[in-house]
């Protein structure tokens, strides 16, 4: 985007370069190179560095839809890229970046919808998939991956409803029956299980998209999935603001925050979250992303961790010709601390990978 273009108006501005990247992205079924906004703007996030931003394209050559996509996650052992949709569709992707680290390229490889223990797809309310993380996968063994895959739905009272979360193989087969915990039992139908992440010290966290019933309203859940503790995770104050992703930092959690105003105005955030022993939490803001501020943001909805403090989020486009699916990498430094020189993952050999997805 241009200085004369930010002159116009901030919101129109992204507004104009969402729309011609978007029409960049629909003359061809490959990823487009972009920018979540000018490298003035990019420079103004002192704790986050970014390294490259995607616009993949609506489908694949093949008529894959690649919309939806509602989280993902790097399978270091494989140097793979797994993204669901909240269609019920699992992506597996490489990826490829500079020498100096910077994000260039996405190969997709193979989709498969995701199915139960019988085998029978997820259809209909069943395969709303929103949160992933990825079991073993930086233990240095290949071929040992879990995906544990978080649905919202209906709340999860008396042992049903949608709401629930899964482990799967790398395939989209389950690997064992659903869990409805109890701490799925409250939540609104379209707010509930939307980030996940496996921790060192806790195992998996899942968070809470909004407040459960009966909750302040600028407070939610995190919760590990075997049930032994929880924390009361405070929102920010920006209107409608959800959490919509979580990952490891340092010893500390990466929240991914979205707040949408209609018609138009939409604020991510990336804050960092202390975890208490008392069921608190303390947050501090990393970044503010708005697009009334000239951000080319878009709703994004996944997080990832590359290795160390580089990081991939992911947009969600809802299927909307009005939006973009954007693949975005970032670092997260310090003031006082110096990154070292990035070392790019090498990839697997294809035929190993495709070993491993058979069960």
């Amino acid at each position: 985007m241009s200085a004369r273009s930010r002159s116009r108006s901030p919101l129109a501005s992204a507004a104009l370069l969402a729309l011609t990247t978007l029409g960049l992205a629909g003359c061809s079924a490959t990823p487009q190179q972009t920018a979540l906004a000018p490298d003035a703007l990019l420079a103004s996030t002192p704790n986050i560095r970014w390294c490259g931003t995607l616009a993949l394209p609506g489908k694949w050559q093949d008529g894959t839809p690649v919309g939806g996509l509602s989280d993902l996650g790097w399978d270091a052992d494989e140097s793979l890229l797994f993204l669901i949709s909240d269609r019920g569709w699992l992506h597996r992707a490489r990826l490829s970046f500079s020498g100096s680290g910077e994000l260039r390229g996405y190969e997709p490889l193979d989709t498969y919808p995701l199915r139960d223990v019988n085998g029978a797809i997820l259809r209909s309310r069943r395969s709303d998939a929103e949160a992933l993380a990825l079991e073993h996968a930086n233990d240095g063994i290949r071929g040992n991956t879990q995906l544990v895959i978080g649905f919202e739905g209906a709340p999860a009272a008396d042992g049903n409803g949608d709401a629930r979360w899964q482990r799967f193989y790398p395939s989209g087969l389950a690997s064992e029956p659903p869990h409805r915990p109890a701490a799925l039992s409250d939540v609104a139908a379209n707010g509930g299980l939307e980030a996940l992440t496996d921790t060192p010290d806790h195992g998996l966290i899942g968070g809470i998209e909004q407040p459960p019933t009966g909750w302040p309203p600028k407070l939610t859940r995190l919760f590990t999935l075997d049930g032994q503790h929880s924390w009361r995770y405070p929102l920010s104050d920006d209107p409608h603001a959800a959490l919509t992703a979580l990952e490891t930092l340092d010893g500390d959690l990466l929240a991914l925050e979205r707040a949408f105003t209609p018609p138009a105005s939409l604020m991510i955030r990336l804050r960092r979250a202390h975890l208490a022993s008392d069921g608190s939490v303390t947050v501090t803001d990393l970044a503010r992303l708005a697009n009334g501020d000239g951000w080319s943001v878009d709703n994004f909805e996944g997080l990832t961790r590359l290795g160390g403090r580089r990081y991939l989020m992911v947009s969600d486009d809802n299927f909307s010709l009005m939006q973009r699916t954007l693949l975005t990498c970032f670092t997260v430094v310090e003031p006082d601390v110096v990154e070292p020189d990035v070392v790019e993952p090498t990839a697997a050999e294809p035929a190993a990978v495709e070993a491993d997805i058979a069960p």
